[in-house]
């Protein structure tokens, strides 16, 4: 199984004694798998998002981004998990139920 992700962020702040951020975060992702007993599988995707934020630049641009960018990555992952794993999962075991294991998955 192979898999790909590339996270890309871009912030552009306009200064004053407060600026205005501008977060652009983009996720891609790819999953491929070639197994025997599976099958070939093949999964791509990307969610982009955006956030502005009003911050005063006494503590600094790099705080300020940074901390944009780690807010906006982890609602990117907990997107991600929910949505492309979570319903890929759901998918592939309504499609392709294992014969040995029962997978159960929660309740909507």
């Amino acid at each position: 199984m192979q898999t790909l992700t590339d996270i890309i962020d871009m912030v552009g702040p306009e200064e004053e004694g407060t600026s205005h951020y501008r977060l652009t975060s983009t996720v891609m992702l790819s999953l491929t798998t070639d197994n025997e007993s599976s099958g070939t599988f093949s999964l791509s995707g990307s969610i982009r998002r955006q956030m502005n934020m009003h911050l005063s630049v006494q503590e600094g641009h790099l705080c300020n981004m940074g901390r944009m960018i780690e807010e906006m990555e982890s609602k990117l992952r907990n997107s991600l998990d929910q949505v492309y794993f979570g319903k890929t999962k759901e998918m592939v075991c309504t499609l392709r139920p294992p014969s040995e294991v029962v997978m159960r998955l929660p309740d909507s």
